[in-house]
This record gives structure tokens, sequence and C-alpha cells, in this order.
């Protein structure tokens, strides 16, 4: 049997029943990521929905606001940030909460939360349903074995990618029939983009964490070539992340000093992204990443590394145009290609904005309610 994937252009089938007992999603944090703002998103709109829902992590973040402002409870259990390690501490607090709350289910997110809620699931009677959002090429042999235990634990394992539903079968054993891919959506409106940074001159931004996988450092290399041909661009780097102050350091070695503007961590970079003219996602390695979706919702084209699940987000040619990973000179001649002509940078955009249209995070959390109502055998109402 393969493994089915969510086709967000089909109408959605209804509601699934709401169970008695609230729904525990656990994730590291609630910081700028891609999947702590999935997280977020699916949170306040079960919450709007009705369902109880809870939302657990060792720390908090930028975006425990929106929680707050939903009415979304949340739980934060310890005091430090637990990120791809296994820490008793966190299975011990996470274990307690389990215990208090007696959840349907629990969701989680990330390695060390899918961790400790294998860990807190482990002696009592509550599904666990884990979502995985990357292909983990971080992870050494003993995060391997962590992995292969936490899929093996649970009930049910959601891929936001084709390529880590594959990565799930083939390396970790894990049964077709297990697992469901379920492409990740936006829930935000497209939002007008205000002017550029320079009106009349393109600008060309990269959105997200600043760290090895997310290829910064080869976007701009790549921005160094982009401005031999077209000098009057510029650049955008929306994120923040360890790894700020080494690009920082590298813009100004290759001539960007005044072609690049770095602007940490953004609560609006929704709306800065709707006023690039190209979005670039240059990723060693990726999920599928929502700021893909964002861009298309605007109407702006992207250009995205091959890998992970950038393929299933981008047509190449169509509403994007997909380039080696790693490659500067690949992904600078896709940039300038668009730069120097408007016209299929705006074509590739009403294309991702028609594409982005026929997806659907309404669709998605029924399909998730849905999941939650099979692992908790909740009866129909």
């Amino acid at each position: 049997m393969t493994a089915s994937r969510l086709d967000t252009s089909v109408p959605p089938r209804g509601s699934a029943p709401v169970p008695p007992r609230p729904v525990l999603l656990v994730v590291d944090s609630l910081d700028g990521g891609g999947a702590e703002r999935y997280v977020v998103d699916l949170a306040v709109a079960l919450w709007r929905r009705g369902w109880p829902v809870h939302v657990a992590c060792p720390v908090g973040g930028v975006r425990a606001g929106v929680l707050a402002d939903a009415g979304v409870p949340v739980t934060v259990l310890l005091d430090e940030l637990v990120e791809r390690r296994v820490s008793g501490l966190y299975d011990r607090a996470l274990t307690r909460l389990v215990g208090e709350l007696r959840p349907a289910v629990v969701h989680a997110h990330l390695f060390a939360s899918a961790a400790a809620a294998a860990h807190a699931v482990r002696d009592v009677r509550v599904p666990l349903v884990v979502t995985e959002h990357t292909e983990g090429p971080w992870r050494d042999p003993r995060a391997r074995a962590v992995s292969g235990l936490v899929y093996r634990h649970a009930d049910r394992v959601v891929a936001v990618s084709t390529a880590i539903r594959d990565l799930l079968v083939t390396e970790y054993g894990v049964a077709p029939d297990r697992v469901e891919v379920l492409l990740p959506t936006t829930a935000a409106a497209p939002t007008a983009g205000g002017p550029p940074p320079s009106p009349g001159r393109p600008v060309v931004g990269v959105v997200g964490r600043l760290v090895p996988e997310k290829g910064v450092d080869v976007f701009l290399r790549a921005a160094a070539l982009v401005s031999a041909v077209v000098p009057q661009a510029t650049f955008l780097v929306v994120g923040d992340g360890p790894l700020r102050p080494d690009l920082e350091h590298r813009a100004a070695v290759l001539g960007l000093a005044g072609a690049v503007t770095f602007t940490g961590y953004r609560s609006d970079a929704t709306r800065l992204l709707a006023g690039l003219d190209v979005l670039t996602v240059p990723s060693r390695s990726d999920g599928s990443p929502l700021v893909v979706c964002e861009a298309m919702a605007a109407g702006v084209p992207v250009v995205a590394s091959r890998v992970g699940g950038l393929p299933d987000l981008v047509e190449d040619g169509g509403s994007g145009l997909l380039v080696r990973p790693g490659e500067a000179e690949d992904l600078a001649r896709a940039l300038v290609s668009l730069l120097l002509d408007p016209e299929a940078a705006r074509r590739l955009g009403a294309r991702g904005r028609c594409l982005v249209a026929t997806r659907s995070h309404e669709r998605l959390v029924d399909r998730m309610t849905q999941l939650y109502a099979d692992v908790a055998r909740v009866p129909a109402g």
C-alpha cells in the first residue's frame, strides 16, 4: 500500500467529531521557525473550531502572543531550549503534563519534542501523532536510532513532503500505510506589500532562520554575481539565527554591504515578503517551508533549490524556478533571468497565486481533525 497525500483542491469532507479531552500539541519552542508557525496556526484553527487544544513547549518565544491572543492555553515546561537532543528533564516534565491533562491525542513536532512525547505516552493509553518537518540531515547514528523508536511508537506519522515520506519508508522502515503526506499551507490572507526599500530598484529576498541548512551563504554569493549584471538590484535577508554575524561579515567581504539589508526577526515578515520582486529559497535541505506558500499567495515568483519538499510546492517554470542546491552560479542565473524579464516574473507570480488558491489551510485542518478522531477512536456524533 502506498502512503496517501492530501489533495488540497478537493472540497473538505466535513469536520471530525470533537474529542472530550484536549489535543496536546508539543513543539520545541514558540520561536520564529516554520515548524513553530505551523503549530501555532494549527492550534488557533482548532481552537476556533471549538476543539479543546493545549500547547506545550520547553520555552516560549515570539509566537506565544498569537496563542495568548487567541485564548489557546500554553504550558512552558522548562526555562531552556531543548533542540536536537534528548532531555531527561523535558521527558519528565511532559510526562507529568500528559498525566494531568490525559489528552485525547498528543501531536509532536521536531526532534526533541517527538522524543519527549514518545516517552510521555509510553505507559498511558494516549495516541501519538508525529509530524516530521525535515529529512534531518544533521542526525548522527544515535539521533537516527531515537527517531526510529519514535516513529515505531507513533500511531501515525505525518510528513510535510513526499521526500520526507520516502525517507521514512526506505530509511526508517515505517510502514507506508502509517505515513501520510500533508503539504503545509498558509493560514494567512495575502498581504499587500509595502514600498520597496529603494523605489525603482528590484528586491530579491530570503526569509528564514539563519542556520547552515537554509543556504543563506549561497544566496550571498549569488547576490554578488547578480550585482555584476543587475547593479541596481537590492537584497533582503529576513530572519535571525546563529549564523547572522558570520553572514554579515561575508556580505561585507563580497562587497555587498550597501546592497544587502539584514532585518533580523520581523513579526511583519509576510508584509516584507509581499514587497519582494523575487523570493529565493536556497536551502541545502528543507521540508515544505510556509514562506513559499506565502510568496505564491502574494504573487511573488519563487526561485528555490531542488531539494526536500520544495519541488512539491514549486512548479519549475510554472510558479517559479528550481535550481541545484549549493550552486551560487545556478541560483544567480535564475535570478538574473527574472530580474531582466519582469514580464516572465509576473507570469510565474500569477501562476503561483492561482496554484496556492487551490490549497486550503481549512482543508488541511479538516484532514488533521479526522486523523485525530481515527487514532483516538472518537465515535461519530
